[in-house]
């Protein structure tokens, strides 16, 4: 029953009644496409090689970088590489993805 219709019979104070949704968090959202970009010269020389892996929720391309260690951004779901293909960093995009509520994510587009 809304409290709305009957106002005085179910809230005789007059309480403003709150929207429990409101202060609730949107879980349903979908991620959307922030931006695009190519990867910068400077991004491109500090990498020795990048390479389709296997990941926990998918696949990643693994940046082994020049001065050692390796850094992973997972793959875009539209791709069509396979684990262990090489990515070439001239030709691959970098994709931010945003939802409402959630910190921007990344993904490698090649």
């Amino acid at each position: 029953m809304h409290l709305a219709k009957w106002p005085n019979k179910f809230n005789p104070l007059k309480l403003k009644i709150m929207n429990i949704f409101s202060a609730l968090r949107v879980y349903a959202g979908k991620w959307s496409e922030k931006a695009v970009r190519a990867f910068s010269k400077e991004e491109q020389d500090a990498i020795e090689k990048a390479e389709v892996v296997d990941s926990q929720y998918g696949q990643s391309v693994c940046f082994f970088m020049k001065a050692g260690g390796q850094s992973y951004i997972p793959l875009d779901q539209n791709s069509s590489k396979a684990t262990g293909d090489t990515i070439d960093l001239s030709s691959a995009s970098l994709v931010t993805l945003s939802k409402q509520g959630e910190a921007d994510i990344y993904r490698v587009r090649c």
